[in-house]
C-alpha cells in the first residue's frame, strides 16, 4: 500500500512539473527593447495628457519615427500601438505584416502571430513611409515555461529511487521477519534434552524428558 501512495506520488510529481503556456507583458520602458534612432517622445502620467478612452498600459508609451526592435522568446506575439501612416512587421529577418492609421494616438492591437516555434526571436517593427509615426505600447509573448529537463529528472529519479529503497527494505524486513518466525517454529520443533553440552549452567525447562526436572 505504501509503494502505491508512493507511485501516485511520482505520477502526480511528474504532472506537476511539466508546466505550460504563460503569457508575459514586455512595456515600452522595457530595457530589452531598443529605439533606433531615440525616440521623439515618451509619455508618462505626469508629461502626457491622460486620455480616458485611450488607456495606456503602465500610463506609458513610446513614440518613434524609426524603428522599435523587441526580442521574446516564445510562440507567439500581441502588439499593441498607434500609427500615423503606414507601419511594418518584420519577424527573424522577413516582412510579415502590414497595419495602416491615421493617428498614433489610438491605441490598439496592430500585429499578432502564433504558432512559432517556442525559441528566440526578434521582432522589428519600423514607419513605413518618410512622415510615419508610431506610438508604442506595449508588447505581449506566449512562453511554454517548464522545469529545466535535467533537473526535473533529477527529482524524478531522486523520488523513484527513494522509493525503490524504501521497497527494497520493506520486502528484507518482511522477509527477515518470515526467518525469525521459521527459526523460532523450527526450534520448538527439535528436542534439544535437559542439558546443552557447551552452556552447563542453562538448564531448559518444559523441553524434552518429562518437565526439565531431575
Amino acid at each position: 500500500m505504501h509503494l502505491a501512495l508512493s507511485l501516485w506520488i511520482v505520477a502526480a510529481l511528474c504532472i506537476a512539473v511539466r508546466g505550460g503556456m504563460t503569457n508575459f507583458t514586455l512595456d515600452d520602458t522595457s530595457v530589452t527593447i531598443t529605439y533606433a534612432p531615440p525616440p521623439l517622445l515618451r509619455c508618462t502620467p505626469d508629461v502626457c495628457a491622460s486620455d480616458p478612452t485611450v488607456p495606456l498600459h503602465n500610463g506609458t508609451s513610446t513614440t518613434v519615427e524609426g524603428a522599435i526592435l523587441i526580442p521574446f522568446n516564445g510562440s507567439a506575439v500581441y502588439v499593441y500601438l498607434g500609427i500615423t501612416g503606414i507601419c511594418m512587421f518584420n519577424l527573424d529577418g522577413m516582412v510579415v505584416g502590414k497595419a495602416i492609421g491615421g493617428n498614433n494616438n489610438n491605441i490598439s492591437l496592430a500585429y499578432h502571430t502564433n504558432g512559432l516555434p517556442d525559441v528566440p526571436h526578434l521582432l522589428m517593427i519600423y514607419s513605413g513611409q518618410p512622415t510615419g509615426i508610431i506610438q508604442f505600447d506595449y508588447a505581449v509573448f506566449s512562453h511554454n515555461v517548464t522545469t529545466q529537463k535535467s533537473h526535473r529528472g533529477a527529482i524524478i529519479g531522486g523520488v523513484v529511487a527513494g522509493v525503490a529503497a524504501a521497497a527494497i527494505l520493506s520486502f528484507g524486513a518482511v522477509l527477515l521477519r518470515r526467518r525469525h518466525q521459521q527459526k523460532r517454529i523450527s526450534t520448538r520443533g527439535v528436542p534439544l534434552g535437559d542439558h546443552w553440552p557447551d552452556k552447563p549452567s542453562i538448564k531448559l525447562v518444559g523441553i524434552g524428558k518429562g518437565n526439565g526436572s531431575n
